[in-house]
């Protein structure tokens, strides 16, 4: 049985491999080692990417490939995806069973011990694929402090562009052309780099999206509430939502059906997301932003409130979004402390004082600050102002915004610039949002 070649290992999607599979030219047993061999090769030495943050134990993922290579024999196969390997962001929470810590990329988590996995990797297990690894990203999904670096955790230090020579650029602006942007950044990394064909990621606000699009790969951000968050790492409710990355549409939409809530997937056709691949735009209309209206000012870091950013203002000097994300985040975070099985901190107050006692590996020179933390914990809005920030997005980001186009223009698709602003107009309405290479 050859190995797959590295160009194979780089371009052949989930899909792809599945067909390998049941032709009998691969096994998951050879295809874990394979990826594995990958990330020897490339994430800590090589091109040194920093994607992962924790590999699953070799003999337990051996273990579980075997059985699943076993179950096809059989003919028991559980999904399209049965035997196919999988990354983690390491915001959604792994039961230790599986042998990889859950650490939202804090030394302060490093310890600690969910009770239970998130139901979304329970769902992904259960459809035979395979848990690889856990990758690195912004702290805290990017909520640590103001103006942190994409791909930067004080766990995982810094992630590289796989297609970026030298890696990031210092003092590249944040959205600059050598960052691989965030929040999801080893997920996107870790999938462009070959380590696997699929990873999940969380958006807030352009977390999948961006990462996705300097990695070249297809991303969705589901409707907001569609995707099941329990034992996820979340800013606000109002935002968040779990979502993949992968190599094509087909692979894409299988894997955001396994993330839905049962709400959610009874309101999809009987054969699901596949029933809308198709090779025709025929029928859609589509409508397109003008580029030099939405793109973010040369240099890729505006001194001025970008048109997005002074629609979303609700006062002088914030965005509705982030009154929303002060308020809740707090609730959040606690919540998510409190239900661990073991942990070093229980609070946010107490991830703070942690992180200040351990500041010497919690907060580096070029990292040194926890803002947004604080700012969570001190000067929270009130239920009040929270309120009227919900209001005002949905009259700017839903009934002026593109509920508005989406009639006038009898749109059923609009394509955007993504390296800009618009996708938090997505986010602020809870829309879905996809990106395409």
């Amino acid at each position: 049985m050859a190995p797959l070649s590295i160009i194979e290992l780089l371009t052949l999607d989930a899909s792809g491999l599945s067909t390998l599979l049941d032709k009998g030219r691969i096994t998951s047993v050879s295809l874990v080692e394979q990826v594995l061999s990958q990330i020897d090769r490339e994430d800590k030495a090589g091109a040194r990417l920093n994607a992962v943050l924790n590999v699953a134990p070799r003999d337990h993922l051996l273990q579980t490939a075997a059985q699943l290579d076993q179950e096809r024999i059989q003919g028991k196969l559980r999904s399209p995806f049965h035997g196919i390997p999988i990354l983690i962001k390491d915001a959604i929470a792994t039961h230790p069973n599986l042998g990889i810590p859950t650490t939202v990329g804090s030394f302060a988590l490093v310890t600690s011990e969910p009770a239970q996995n998130a139901r979304v990797v329970d769902g992904l297990i259960s459809k035979g694929l395979i848990i690889l690894a856990k990758t690195n990203l912004n702290e805290f999904c990017n909520w640590k402090g103001f103006n942190s670096v994409n791909g930067f955790s004080a766990v995982g230090g810094q992630t590289q562009s796989a297609y970026i020579i030298g890696g990031l650029k210092e003092g590249e602006a944040p959205m600059g052309h050598t960052s691989p942007l965030g929040s999801s950044t080893g997920s996107a990394v870790g999938v462009s780099a070959g380590y696997s064909p699929l990873a999940l990621g969380t958006e807030t606000d352009g977390s999948l999206v961006q990462p996705a699009g300097r990695a070249a790969l297809f991303a969705l951000k589901p409707t907001v509430g569609s995707t099941d968050r329990s034992g996820v790492w979340t800013l606000s409710l109002a935002f968040d939502s779990i979502g993949a990355m992968a190599k094509s549409t087909a692979d894409l939409a299988f894997t955001t059906e396994l993330l839905h809530t049962q709400e959610a997937r009874a309101k999809l056709p009987k054969d699901g997301y596949a029933s809308f691949l198709t090779k025709t735009f025929k029928g859609l209309k589509v409508g397109f932003l003008d580029p030099a209206t939405w793109h973010l000012p040369p240099g890729m870091c505006p001194q001025i409130p970008s048109i997005v950013e002074q629609l979303l203002m609700i006062s002088e000097n914030q965005t509705a979004m982030s009154v929303i994300m002060f308020h809740d985040y707090k609730k959040n975070v606690d919540q998510y402390l409190s239900g661990l099985k073991t942990s070093e901190v229980r609070s946010l107050k107490e991830l703070i004082e942690w992180n200040k006692a351990h500041a010497d590996i919690e907060m580096p020179y070029d990292n040194a600050n926890q803002g947004r933390l604080i700012k969570s914990y001190e000067d929270i809005p009130s239920d009040k102002e929270a309120e009227e920030a919900r209001e005002f997005l949905q009259k700017v980001a839903i009934d002026e915004g593109f509920n508005k186009l989406f009639v006038a223009q009898e749109l059923d698709i609009i394509g955007i610039p993504q390296d800009s602003k618009i996708p938090s107009m997505a986010t602020a309405s809870g829309y879905p949002i996809e990106r395409c290479p």
